[in-house]
């Protein structure tokens, strides 16, 4: 519930923005905050999870989250659009972790600094990471046979798809369009794996 009511809250903030923005000409103003808001779009739930990294705690991440969220819009007429966004909301989060850890001290709140320090570097490259898979994951699925890749389309592409509806429409049993896509998924993460590997990234 708290990571989805992050998402919320994340929508909201990017919505606001949006909502700002539009009306009369578009200036070089507006482009930069619709820029600037897609970004945000694209790392808000990476920015969550690495807040419950360094905290380990989903209910301290949501109220951490909030506090960054406010000072990313606020600074946001700082940042470079082009430099590494990540680093840069990266260093926004620490800092009011740092603040949250020292107003927390006297509720028995026990990670080191030097641990906090480490799990924050660790969460940074793991967004690195993130990036890098989904784009081998793009290509991955380029490669695959048309069959495969329209059955990925019709698994994933709704929400509320079914096997037994996508078996229905398809004409076969519901095992075999489960087997299917299991295969196609361990084709996949071999076929990640491998170009991480060959550029290496792991």
């Amino acid at each position: 519930m708290l990571l989805a009511s992050h998402r919320i809250h994340g929508g909201i903030v990017a919505d606001d923005i949006q909502r700002t923005s539009t009306g009369g000409d578009s200036t070089a103003a507006d482009q930069r905050r619709d820029a600037f808001a897609r970004l945000f779009a694209k790392y808000d739930r990476w920015l969550f999870s690495y807040l419950v990294t360094l905290l380990a705690n989903p209910a301290h991440a949501e109220e951490v989250f909030q506090e960054v969220c406010v000072t990313v819009w606020r600074m946001s007429d700082q940042f470079e659009l082009g430099t590494d966004f990540v680093r840069w909301v990266s260093v926004i989060a620490h800092n009011q972790v740092r603040k949250f850890r020292r107003e927390a001290k006297r509720e028995g709140f026990q990670l080191s600094d030097a641990t906090c320090e480490r799990l924050a570097a660790d969460a940074a490259r793991g967004a690195d990471l993130f990036d890098f898979r989904r784009e081998a994951l793009r290509q991955c699925l380029g490669k695959l046979p048309a069959n495969d890749r329209q059955l990925v389309q019709q698994c994933y592409g709704e929400a509320d798809a079914s096997f037994k509806a996508i078996a229905e429409k398809l004409g076969r049993p519901a095992n075999t369009v489960y087997k299917a896509l299991n295969r196609i998924r361990r084709s996949l993460h071999q076929c990640i794996d491998r170009r991480l590997s060959a550029e290496g990234i792991v």
